[in-house]
């Protein structure tokens, strides 16, 4: 006899989850500050959930990340339509020392059984 779970991925009638990835880019010479939790929160309704970056630890700066690694989230399969991303960052200004707070806000609509991919592009601070 088959197990119902191997069946019903078989028969491609497994449940469609969706699931977001999402990727954040500083600019030139700006790096994540590794003492200040940088946060992704997905929202969507009711759901809630934060998400800590982590990192590629910079050799030169101790204290920052290069880059973030890309962020992968699964949702529950009740979660549907429109979802907020909220980005709290702590960056640091190679160049000039000085380290920030960013936030940024991004809303993207779940497709059943798809990954979207999201794309945090952070502007240079003027």
């Amino acid at each position: 006899m088959i197990p119902a779970l191997l069946l019903a991925a078989t028969l491609g009638g497994a449940p469609s989850v969706p699931a977001l990835t999402v990727s954040v880019r500083p600019p030139p010479g700006v790096g994540f500050n590794v003492r200040g939790p940088s946060l992704i929160t997905v929202q969507a309704g009711t759901y809630r959930r934060e998400f800590p970056l982590t990192g590629v630890p910079d050799p030169t700066y101790p204290d920052a990340f290069r880059a973030v690694r890309p962020l992968s989230v699964r949702l529950p399969a009740r979660v549907r339509g429109p979802v907020t991303l909220h980005a709290h960052l702590f960056l640091c200004d190679r160049v000039s020392g000085v380290c920030t707070v960013q936030e940024h806000t991004r809303r993207v609509t779940l497709k059943a059984g798809t990954t979207v991919p999201v794309v945090l592009q952070l502007p240079a601070e003027r």
